[in-house]
């Protein structure tokens, strides 16, 4: 637009070559399916241990979680390479192999810097899933409050079970880790009120967001904590976060789309599957999933979560109007 007097402020869209990437909507009326799927299996795995009490088996924990994690965990970071083309990373058959090189080279450094510094590497892990999970709600919001979402989400099975929690660290990253566990349910009460308040502020642009994270700290307070992780990750953060990718790649194909998932969610299944077998009987079997579904996802989140943030930097970017003085 040109201007029509002095001083006018001319508002001008941003072109459509920037807006490459699809525009969430800041709030909804509609309640998403993820949200019913979570609230529902919340409450009954709440109900389920408030009645039973008696918590199943650890290796049957570990086997649903590892199971889940590879149905519905998995397949939402599948979705990668398509989010890659659309910012631009890639578009002929040399530059899809150097992503895919980077990529694998990030997720194979992630498990060699583990095995050499295991405390550190599962700080680390914490610190990033709690910024990755707390954009689960209030998105447009700072950095912070999502931050500190994430890491009461993170902090609170510690708080319910300091003990168990500490076990499950042990096992990862060695009996140093046990620290950890402790040192999140000290800041666990702090947390769960800036949990609270997070909520209020999600509810005010969305209720159902206030009330999944409501839910998801009562689950935390209720459930073991491997299976707290379970229904939130696989119903809600992965639910949401691939019925959002579907929806984002329509412009690829459902074909194609489909295809990426399935192609690499197989991949990092088969190598897994590989790693067992090779270390067979250098640990129990329950102790091997373990390890194997969390420095997996620890692997897999690094180069995932850098995709996701710069996604939405695009995103943020190509929906900004841009304001133009005129004299």
């Amino acid at each position: 637009m040109t201007a029509t007097g002095p001083d006018t402020v001319t508002t001008t869209p941003a072109r459509s070559s920037d807006a490459t990437l699809p525009r969430r909507t800041t709030a909804s009326a509609v309640v998403p399916f993820e949200t019913r799927l979570f609230l529902s299996l919340a409450l009954l795995t709440a109900l389920a241990f408030l009645l039973a009490n008696p918590e199943p088996p650890l290796v049957v924990q570990i086997a649903a979680i590892a199971i889940l994690a590879a149905v519905l965990g998995m397949p939402h970071g599948a979705l990668d390479p398509l989010i890659a083309r659309r910012l631009g990373y890639w578009r002929t058959p040399l530059t899809f192999a150097v992503f895919n090189l980077v990529y694998t080279g990030v997720a194979a450094a992630v498990v060699a810097l583990w095995l050499l510094a295991p405390v550190p590497s599962l700080v680390a892990f914490l610190l990033i899933s709690a910024a990755h999970f707390g954009s689960d709600w209030n998105r447009e919001r700072p950095l912070a409050l999502r931050f500190i979402t994430g890491a009461a989400l993170l902090s609170l099975p510690s708080l319910r079970d300091v003990d168990a929690v500490a076990d499950l660290y042990a096992t990862l990253a060695g009996e140093g880790a046990r620290v950890v566990a402790q040192a999140q349910a000290a800041i666990g009460p702090v947390l769960l009120v800036a949990l609270a308040a997070a909520a209020v502020m999600a509810a005010r642009r969305a209720p159902h967001e206030g009330i999944e994270l409501l839910t998801a700290a009562a689950l935390a307070l209720l459930a073991p904590p491997l299976m707290f992780f379970i229904v939130y990750f696989c119903a809600l953060h992965s639910a949401r976060h691939l019925r959002e990718g579907f929806r984002e790649e329509h412009g690829h194909g459902r074909r194609l789309t489909v295809l990426i998932v399935a192609t690499y969610t197989l991949a990092p299944l088969l190598m897994a599957g590989v790693f067992l077998w090779a270390t067979a009987g250098t640990a129990s079997l329950d102790d091997q999933l373990l390890r194997v579904v969390f420095i997996g996802l620890a692997a897999l989140t690094v180069p995932h979560m850098a995709l996701v943030t710069l996604g939405d930097r695009a995103l943020r970017a190509g929906s900004d109007e841009r304001v133009v003085v005129h004299d």
